[in-house]
């Protein structure tokens, strides 16, 4: 088996139980399908591989979120998992021979890992002998929600709470935001799952007042109204003027005398990065609810990798990437629908067309369907994408952790 054949590296948000952002579980994109049809040399191969992916993720990104990672507990690599520095890493481990105990080697690398900092999660499907082996060793049990029926978790995990007090649990492979009431009700202190990317459908959501007002300003910087006009609108919001000051006097500017002037301030920006400024201000004002700062940070990260994808474009297109990346999950995170943000928001052409998908020879196109098949984790689709853009799958990679990066470390 190559290291082609098992897909890249992708990951879904995992929340807290109040819906706030822990970290990331990363998986390999065809592993799943993978492990089916493969035996254990295929399981210790996958898991290898994802491990040394994983162990190239920046030490400053990991200072910022956790990682999750689901493993074969008997193919723990324990030298190999040292490498990811144990604090802020979780394994969640299965096994295919749960009718019997787990082996000393494996009880020995679970003691091994726990001592090192790494927190030890068990799939708890059952209450067989290989989880019974191992409880005096974990940190604690995980449960899927997935695609089987969820008939009877409850009444399990009370069991399993009942004769294991105290553990805590995470919950894995929750399918929709509705879904969430279940693991909320099991105490679960970690969630992830589809539900975190879901586009759920929207009726009545509209644009806040501040919304409406950087949609103004917008309108009119893609109108070429001069800088004076835009000035006196923004004059009219002590919050947004104060914003502009501040950003544009903050010391990576490096100017020796500080701006006072919103005209000023516009005019040491000009009008490409005002009018991104602006756009992530509209994403900063987004209404504050479930999963609204996961969906936020997801947003930048698209538009930020989009951005690092267009490298060999001129500066303009990359700045167009940026914000097409933005506008292609701003309706999820400012709750509103997305033809919403079509009608109401200013853009180019150009970006309305990538959006819209009319252009099959649309120059921004291909970089979108890159950062969506990444996102969904089609690996067929990320193949083809990269070889119109003209960059290896490995590359674009890299260039995906490095917006994640850029997220975690300038925040929002």
């Amino acid at each position: 088996m190559s290291a082609q054949s098992a897909g890249v590296l992708v990951w879904e948000a995992v929340v807290g139980d109040k819906s706030e952002p822990l970290g990331y579980r990363f998986f390999l994109s065809e592993a799943a399908t993978l492990r089916v049809r493969g035996g254990a040399r295929v399981r210790q191969f996958l898991d290898a591989m994802l491990v040394s992916h994983v162990a190239s993720i920046s030490p400053a990104w990991r200072s910022h979120r956790q990682i999750f990672l689901c493993l074969d507990a008997d193919a723990l690599d324990a030298v190999a998992l040292a490498t990811l520095g144990g604090d802020g890493v979780h394994l969640i481990l299965d096994s295919d021979a749960r009718g019997e105990p787990a082996s000393d080697a494996c009880i020995a690398a679970v003691t091994q890992l726990r001592t090192a900092g790494f927190r030890v999660w068990l799939l708890a499907c059952d209450g067989a002998p290989w989880l019974a082996s191992l409880v005096p060793h974990a940190s604690g049990f995980a449960i899927s929600l997935g695609a089987e029926s969820l008939d009877g978790v409850e009444q399990f995990v009370a069991g399993l709470k009942a004769t294991y007090p105290g553990l805590p649990w995470c919950a894995l492979d929750v399918p929709t935001v509705d879904d969430l009431a279940l693991p909320h009700r099991l105490g679960c202190a970690a969630i992830t799952g589809p539900f975190v990317s879901e586009r759920a459908p929207n009726l009545g959501g509209r644009f806040s007042p501040n919304g409406l007002r950087v949609a103004s300003l917008l309108s009119k910087l893609r109108q070429g109204a001069e800088i004076r006009e835009m000035a006196g609108v923004l004059k009219q919001d002590v919050a947004l003027s104060y914003r502009l000051l501040r950003y544009v006097n903050a010391a990576a500017w490096g100017l020796v005398n500080p701006i006072s002037s919103i005209e000023q301030a516009m005019l040491m920006l000009g009008r490409r990065p005002l009018y991104r400024w602006l756009m992530l201000l509209l994403l900063a004002g987004a209404p504050k609810g479930t999963l609204s700062e996961v969906r936020g940070e997801a947003t930048l990260v698209r538009a930020r990798f989009m951005e690092l994808l267009g490298a060999s474009l001129s500066v303009p297109q990359r700045d167009e990437l940026f914000v097409l990346g933005m506008l292609s999950l701003l309706d999820t995170v400012l709750q509103v629908p997305a033809t919403r943000v079509l009608d109401t928001l200013p853009m180019s052409d150009t970006i309305r067309a990538a959006l819209a998908g009319t252009e099959a020879d649309n120059p921004y196109g291909p970089y979108l369907v890159l950062a969506r098949a990444w996102d969904s984790g089609d690996t067929a689709a990320i193949h083809a994408a990269c070889e119109r853009i003209g960059l290896t799958p490995e590359d674009a990679g890299r260039l995906h952790l490095q917006a994640f990066d850029w997220v975690l470390e300038n925040g929002k």
